[in-house]
């Protein structure tokens, strides 16, 4: 993976492990929106990233597939772990 394009972060592999199989799984943590219902989601930009792993997946046929993690920060989604205060009885 070209890290270069300053859209990967980091990347490694994990084994997802079942009863009934076992898969390679490439994570790959990246500096953008992954969804469209992400504010600030740019289609191009992680269609560069998709292309990317295609390739990595195709030059290295031991993963199974590939996982794409945003790691952008949203405010909006910290504030769902802030405390709340207390309702007054």
């Amino acid at each position: 993976m070209n890290a270069g394009k300053c859209l990967i972060k980091n990347a490694w592999i994990a084994a997802e492990v079942g009863r009934e199989r076992c898969e390679r799984v490439l994570v790959v943590e990246t500096y953008i929106a992954v969804s469209p219902l992400e504010p600030n989601f740019d289609a191009s930009r992680y269609d560069a990233i998709v292309a990317e792993v295609q390739r990595v997946l195709a030059a290295n046929p031991s993963l199974d597939r590939a996982s794409i993690l945003s790691m952008h920060r949203d405010t909006a989604c910290l504030s769902l772990f802030r405390a709340q205060p207390a309702a007054a009885a």
